[in-house]
């Protein structure tokens, strides 16, 4: 077993195969899993339904969705028969100071020892929004692990639905909480955080 397995293990018990499962169905979707590995599917049935809702992206977004909607950051409106998010006067002022960088992402007293990756995939024809999202994950302090991958410590999902909102791009731009990556000691010290 490999170091970074062997340490995940160590501080999250509860990290089994269903969290892998899941977390690939976020990324892949079902019939993309069966496909790749069909024995998989059948672990979703050992899985309360409440753990499953509970890790479920799509209800994350919505609940970070409704937070910000409380914050008056958002407002729903209808486009094409279906009532999306739009940034409010508020929101559109809080996304300038983002990209200015003058909003500063709170750093919490302990590390929950868990990875933020922003990737995106914007087509070369988009490649001044490419760019412009570039300039920001950097501005907000994000790590550059490769061209288009970023890594942060902490909890930011508010603040990159934000932009993607003020952006208006969706798929292009994924956001991920990941438990371990590997090679991590760079990152650890550019952060500053616990190397054990």
């Amino acid at each position: 077993m490999g170091r970074m397995e062997t340490e995940s293990k160590k501080r999250a018990k509860r990290v089994n195969i269903e969290n892998i499962v899941l977390g690939t169905l976020s990324i892949v979707g079902v019939a993309a899993l069966a496909m790749a590995a069909p024995n998989a599917l059948q672990l979703l049935k050992h899985v309360d339904p409440d753990w499953v809702s509970k890790r479920d992206p799509r209800r994350r977004l919505r609940e970070t969705i409704s937070r910000m909607k409380r914050k008056g950051l958002v407002e729903f409106k209808m486009h094409n028969g279906r009532n999306l998010p739009r940034l409010t006067k508020k929101g559109e002022d809080e996304a300038r100071r983002v990209a200015l960088g003058e909003t500063i992402i709170k750093k919490p007293l302990r590390w929950d020892r868990k990875w933020r990756i922003v990737i995106f995939d914007i087509p070369e024809k988009r490649k001044g929004l490419r760019e412009r999202v570039r300039k920001l994950v950097s501005n907000m302090g994000f790590f550059r692990l490769q061209d288009s991958v970023w890594v942060f410590p902490y909890d930011c999902e508010e603040i990159v639905a934000l932009l993607k909102l003020d952006l208006k791009i969706g798929r292009e731009l994924i956001y991920i909480i990941a438990d371990a990556i590997e090679f991590d000691t760079p990152l650890r010290q550019h952060f500053k955080l616990p190397l054990d």
